[in-house]
């Protein structure tokens, strides 16, 4: 047996230790086996009925096994980088198990798949039987599927409870589901069946066999009977014991071309001993043309073009055949193998395996024609050259040089006039010392053009477009009213919820994504809730960590939510992994994007209040500005990680709840983030980000002194209330709400969240 015996012992006995060996026990229920349905064997199904006998058939089965064991199986990344050294790649490509090389083991799989429909991989993931894959050991015994429900009612592989290996010696070996790697051509109408191209074949090869050997067998009796004896008239008992005693030493094909013993039909008149001689029809003896066309058959089966073994085929024939036959057969079959290779031993959608096929010669002539098409079309100037460069697998030429079609390319980057033909400076080189910087933006430039030429032909002068939010009866620097204000801080406060809703439905709509994607891969899912439960109820056992709303005088409003988070010592977090599902390096880039333009529009408003010429470009207000959607867009990102881990905390301390349940809470996070939470930090955010660009403004026409504006109704905090009025130097926090301006985010959260006060300045008289 290819697998090691003393490592299936020790599976055996951790079977018996988890209480497994109730497989091995209870009658099982054999839906597949390693030849097709029921008690069919490799060596009774295939070796017995004629495979290593027929020529055509062993060639079709060796071609596909020793070519398409020669490609490598890589792991890539989303963005299709190959992940150097992957151990699964090792196994597949290096070592699969200190018994058996990388090639014959594959040329095994695909020998297996043609001949039985299916492969059984024994995987060797330790003495837990659940870490990381070690060893590969092909199964050469039966392997009995066991299922919870009888085969009359359809299992699936969800029903799949394990897998029993029936050695030669009689032991009975139970596996685990994520111990076997199951390889399968399946059946279209069986959830758990197979079909092999050997079953498709075999009557061909049965065919042929049968006329090979009649075949034989006339050639050495002189190719045809040589006639009929008529005994003459016999009683029936007579004629009974003739006819047996023919049977007994004529039947056969082995007896072609002898005599045959026959009486005359009774009545027939006829008397004593006669001979006659007799001949076969010429479509009787057309042996060539059955042999050819049952291999025809046979290689039909294996998806075997007909020119790739026939004798006597051109080159130019014979290669396109071995082309048809990578891309047809073989190239199908390892990318059905890599595929359930991915499913079974890379369940995250962050690796995944395939055959690469790059290397294959055969298939280069299909990548040789598409550069030919591709490089015509670039001679007639159709795509730029960055994009033809793409289509052969080239990355862009440096600093834009690649944005033009063929014609403008040259027109800019001429070949070097004049150069030595050598090979250190070709003639048709490319003289880089005349590159060209990057294009400039010429919109506006068009723009004013259009406009000067307008006014000319009408005798106007041009009207400049006018500027959003940007409109001011004078230059001088000028504190608006309250009532101004108020009214800023509305209209900023809905465009904020609005940015806040649509960052909350894009996430929930990809982290519910990721959790349905997670949860259709059964091993993955399954491992992954299990470990979930089991660090969750640790930690209440434990009772170090709490659930309960956080403290808004506290927080910051970024950080507030009304749902329960957890707290307890430092590290707990890593136990409940969020991140299988919500990503917060991409959440927190993707949060800024969503929320600068909102933020942007808030201090634009707060610095034109006070200054026409504010500019978010100058380099201390975009440092600043770029700080706080730093900070922000963290502070978002980590709330929401906070409560999808608290969530995640709470499912697995509950008894008893569903995936669905499990996928309910997960949404009420976004629900929240999209209600309470955008409220909160629209509100805080529009305050914030308007007072700080008025300060920065006033700070930059020379304003002495601030001076705080208190909002007059039941809302209004006491503290700010009591500061209404209250002026103090530019650099300097106003005492009672220990802040700079109103919702100050570097100020305590219970004088910051939902401020609605504002500020007037005192300029310097010039």
């Amino acid at each position: 047996m290819g697998y090691k015996t003393g490592a299936m012992r020790r599976a055996a006995e951790r079977r018996a230790a988890y209480g497994l060996d109730s497989l091995r026990d209870r009658q099982p229920i054999t839906v597949a086996s390693i030849g097709g349905q029921q008690s069919l064997t490799l060596a009774v199904d295939a070796e017995a009925r004629g495979y290593s006998n027929s020529a055509v058939a062993y060639r079709c089965v060796a071609a596909i096994a020793d070519n398409g064991s020669s490609v490598p199986l890589v792991v890539r990344r989303p963005d299709g980088s190959v992940i150097e050294g992957h151990e699964v790649s090792y196994l597949f490509n290096k070592r699969p198990n200190p018994l058996m090389s990388a090639r014959v083991f594959k040329s095994l799989l695909l020998q297996q798949a043609e001949l039985a429909g299916q492969a059984f991989v024994w995987l060797d993931r330790g003495e837990t039987g659940q870490g990381r894959v070690q060893e590969m050991h092909i199964v050469f015994d039966q392997v009995d599927v066991i299922v919870d429900k009888p085969v009359a009612q359809r299992p699936t592989m969800a029903n799949v409870l394990g897998f029993v290996i029936r050695r030669a010696d009689g032991t009975q070996v139970p596996v685990l589901p994520e111990e076997m790697l199951w390889l399968r051509y399946p059946h279209p109408f069986d959830p758990l069946g197979c079909l092999a191209p050997w079953k498709a074949a075999r009557h061909a090869v049965d065919m042929d066999a049968y006329a090979r050997e009649w075949q034989r067998s006339s050639y050495a009796n002189g190719a045809s009977p040589t006639g009929v004896l008529y005994l003459g008239d016999m009683d029936e008992q007579n004629l009974a014991t003739a006819r047996a005693a023919w049977k007994s030493t004529m039947q056969g094909p082995s007896n072609a071309g002898k005599n045959l013993v026959m009486g005359s039909p009774p009545n027939s008149g006829s008397k004593g001993i006669k001979y006659e001689r007799i001949g076969l029809t010429a479509e009787e003896m057309d042996y060539l043309e059955s042999r050819m066309a049952n291999a025809a058959e046979v290689m039909m089966a294996f998806g075997m073009p007909h020119d790739y073994l026939a004798p006597g085929t051109t080159f130019e024939n014979r290669a396109a055949a071995k082309a048809t036959l990578w891309s047809d057969t073989i190239k199908a079959k390892l990318e059905l193998i890599g595929s359930e290779t991915d499913r079974v031993l890379l369940p995250s959608d962050a690796e995944e395996a395939e055959f690469d096929l790059s290397g294959v010669e055969a298939l280069q002539e299909a990548q040789d024609s598409k550069a030919n098409r591709i490089r015509a079309l670039t001679y007639a100037d159709i795509p730029l050259i960055d994009e033809a460069r793409a289509e052969v697998g080239l990355d862009p030429l440096p600093n834009g040089m690649g944005q033009h079609t063929l014609t403008a390319y040259r027109a800019q980057f001429a070949p070097v006039t004049g150069a030595a033909g050598t090979d250190e400076a070709r003639s048709w080189d490319a003289d880089f010392s005349r590159l060209l910087p990057a294009a400039p933006d010429v919109g506006p430039v068009v723009e004013r053009a259009v406009e000067a030429a307008l006014s000319r032909l009408l005798g106007q002068a041009p009207v400049p477009p006018p500027r959003a939010e940007l409109t001011r009866a004078d230059e001088a620097p000028s504190s608006p009213s309250l009532a101004d204000i108020n009214e800023a801080y509305d209209e900023l406060e809905a465009a904020g919820v609005r940015a806040v809703r649509a960052l909350a439905r894009e996430q929930q709509t990809r982290v519910l994504r990721d959790f349905d994607r997670l949860m259709k891969k059964p091993q993955r899912s399954s491992d992954w809730i299990t470990e979930l439960r089991a660090e969750a109820c640790a930690l209440a056992r434990e009772d170090t960590v709490r659930l309960a709303p956080p403290d808004l005088d506290v927080v910051p409003a970024a950080r507030a939510t009304d749902m329960d988070v957890a707290a307890g010592p430092e590290g707990w977090e890593e136990r409940i992994k969020a991140r299988e599902i919500f990503d917060p390096r991409y959440w927190r880039r993707r949060t800024a994007e969503v929320l600068r333009p909102f933020v942007e529009r808030a201090w634009r408003r707060g610095g034109v209040s006070i200054a026409p010429s504010f500019d978010l470009d100058e380099p201390t207000v975009a440092d600043a500005l770029r700080d706080r959607i730093d900070e922000l867009a963290g502070q978002v990102t980590a709330t929401t990680e906070q409560v999808l881990r608290s969530q995640l905390l709470a499912h697995g301390v509950a008894e008893g709840e569903s995936v669905p349940e499990l996928r309910a809470r997960l949404q009420q996070v976004f629900t929240n983030l999209s209600d309470f939470r955008a409220t909160m930090i629209a509100r805080t955010e529009t305050v914030g980000g308007y007072s700080q660009a008025s300060f920065l403004a006033a700070l930059d026409q020379g304003a002495t002194r601030k001076t705080w504006l208190s909002t007059d109704d039941a809302r209004t905090r006491r503290t700010h209330r009591a500061a209404q009025g209250d002026t103090v130097a530019m650099n300097r926090r106003f005492e009672l709400t220990e802040s700079r301006w109103p919702a100050d985010p570097a100020a305590p959260a219970n004088q910051s969240i939902q401020c609605r006060c504002a500020l007037t300045f005192t300029f310097e008289e010039n």
